[in-house]
């Protein structure tokens, strides 16, 4: 009984299933990209995102009480990826006072554009339970100017 009682009181955060995967652009890895993972329409899931390391791989993080790396709920899921890149952040001068950002300071997208928005991407996947491993293999031309 007291076994029992541990498990109900110490479970914590959704029910979740492991998510990992590799994001590739022109047949590289890429580092440094944000995946999301957003429910498609009414569609029940839990909204995840995660980051591609060096050698393009990630881990989902589900939001809303989930941990850290443990992925996101079942169910279908649009994919947004993105990888932003601006000019580099000012250094702040002899006194420490760091320099106003210039007002037209512009955010690029170094992916296609298409992979950035739900309702462009074509990227869908569906969460099983169990361990989801997914490849996501971008083709394009890199996006321009964020929004």
């Amino acid at each position: 009984m007291c076994g029992l009682a541990v498990t109900g009181c110490w479970s914590r955060g959704p029910v979740v299933q492991f998510v990992e995967g590799v994001v590739v652009f022109d047949g590289q890895p890429v580092a440094d990209a944000t995946v999301f993972f957003t429910p498609e329409g009414d569609a029940a899931g839990l909204p995840a995102t995660g980051r591609t390391t060096a050698d393009g791989t990630f881990r989902l993080n589900g939001f809303r009480g989930a941990r850290a790396g443990a992925g996101t709920a079942i169910g279908t899921y649009v994919v947004t990826i993105v990888k932003f890149e601006s000019a580099p952040i000012p250094e702040p001068d002899a006194s420490g006072v760091l320099p106003q950002a210039p007002p037209d300071q512009k955010v690029s997208n170094l992916l296609p554009a298409e992979y950035a928005e739900g309702t462009t991407s074509p990227l869908r996947v569906a969460v099983k339970e169990g361990r989801n491993q997914y490849r996501f293999e971008l083709v394009g031309k890199p996006g321009g100017e964020a929004k």
